[in-house]
């Protein structure tokens, strides 16, 4: 996970909102009335506030998953909340499908939005672990089964994204031409930037070796 920024609201959002909630209020049974939070505009928008990633995971949106809008309070447990622009994020699919409806005041998942979540995760290798002592952070990876067998193309794409980074540390740490150098530090910066595709775990390898991108 990344700390993320919320977008401003989508127009499409911002102009029926109020009227939306009331629908579904008054028509619970309503696919059409339940589902308008995925309207294109809203989607497109917290794709970019993600940088096109799953808001847990780090996988990109496209990669194996269209990518579901996630309600951070379920709707089961807050229907205010169906359609806040607060509530609403982007996940991929086996994260979404594994917190389900969860959610537990003082044990909710932990918010990108909110949360410092690089300080209180961990990595090693391909691996994601919590700081002692943190329950939501425990609760968040065990229910995500980030770890888990049932993940495991998402540990063996992470390796994959490991490996290539270990190539371009070799290069860059060998090259002797200075432009070359630049650029190959430049390929380092964009992996562990917030918008790539794993970056938490770049941005621990690259700690862990002394290399400062910034």
């Amino acid at each position: 996970m990344r700390s993320l920024e919320k977008l401003e609201k989508p127009e499409v959002l911002r102009d029926n909102e109020e009227a939306w909630l009331g629908e579904y209020l008054a028509d619970r049974d309503s696919n059409a009335k339940r589902y308008r939070y995925r309207h294109p505009d809203i989607k497109q928008r917290l794709k970019e506030e993600t940088g096109l990633k799953c808001v847990y995971c780090e996988s990109k949106i496209g990669h194996n998953t269209p990518g579901d809008i996630e309600h951070k309070i379920p709707s089961s447990k807050d229907v205010s909340k169906h359609f806040d622009w607060n509530n609403l994020t982007i996940s991929c699919t086996e994260c979404n499908r594994r917190k389900n409806d969860y959610y537990r005041e003082g044990e909710e998942f932990l918010d990108p939005y909110s949360d410092n979540v690089e300080q209180w995760l961990e990595h090693h290798g391909p691996l994601v672990y919590w700081k002692a002592g943190n329950v939501r952070a425990e609760i968040s990876i065990r229910k995500l089964e980030l770890n888990g067998e049932a993940r495991a193309p998402l540990i063996f794409r992470k390796i994959e994204k490991l490996d290539a980074l270990a190539n371009v540390i070799e290069r860059w740490s060998n090259e002797g031409n200075d432009t070359l150098k630049s650029l190959l530090l430049l390929q380092i910066r964009e992996m562990s930037s917030v918008r790539s595709e794993y970056s938490a775990m770049i941005l621990s390898v690259l700690k862990s070796k002394g290399i400062t991108i910034a």
